[in-house]
């Protein structure tokens, strides 16, 4: 499979992210392990929908974790456009935690288990929102919604490439409820689908 990878990188594919029609960023796929392109959002964080990219090349020698996008906030009735293209001219490369934060020490943590009495703090946050809903639609004319409820506080939108599948993005919207997030589990999905080159997914938060 890397060796597909390789020869797709004299053609640089590239994801292009746009928001409102403003063009966000352009990322060049070449050379990467993975990227994604994700939104989140739940009823007790502010913003209310959050854009990040990020992905990277974590072998030996490689890049390292880097980031394109970083929580940028989403306004209701914005529209984030994502394209998988064939070909890109981009060769920006984002940047690494460090360069995003200097002033932040280097952390040192490994073990991301969410105790008890984190567990308890996750689920007395107030609720700063009183509801979502979410659109999706794909350039091949695919449409979700998902709305929040008593039990689903919280969505997840993404398009996720990897060096695997070098020609294709997945692309997919899910919601979870607090023992989905506290036992990262995937939630309930409402899309799932594959882009193409060429192929593009919209996201808008509707409220």
């Amino acid at each position: 499979m890397r060796v597909l990878s390789h020869i797709l990188k004299a053609r640089m594919p590239g994801i292009s992210i746009q928001l409102g029609g403003s063009h966000v960023a352009t990322i060049n796929l070449s050379g990467m392990d993975v990227v994604d392109v994700s939104v989140h959002g739940a009823l007790d964080q502010n913003p209310k929908a959050a854009l990040s990219a990020m992905g990277g090349n974590y072998a030996e020698g490689g890049c390292g974790h880097l980031i394109w996008v970083s929580e940028q906030s989403l306004l209701p009735g914005e529209v984030l456009s994502v394209k998988l293209n064939e070909a890109c001219d981009s060769s920006y490369q984002g940047k690494t935690i460090q360069e995003l934060f200097p002033d932040d020490e280097p952390s040192a943590q490994t073990d991301f288990t969410i105790t008890d009495e984190m567990a308890t703090e996750i689920r007395t946050r107030p609720r700063l929102h009183e509801d979502f809903s979410v659109q999706v639609e794909t350039s091949q004319g695919q449409r979700a919604v998902a709305v929040s409820n008593e039990h689903n506080t919280s969505f997840t939108f993404g398009v996720l490439w990897d060096f695997t599948c070098p020609t294709q993005a997945r692309v997919r919207l899910t919601t979870h409820c607090l023992d989905d997030v506290l036992a990262r589990r995937t939630g309930t999905n409402h899309l799932e689908t594959i882009l193409s080159f060429g192929d593009s997914a919209s996201f808008v938060l509707a409220h």
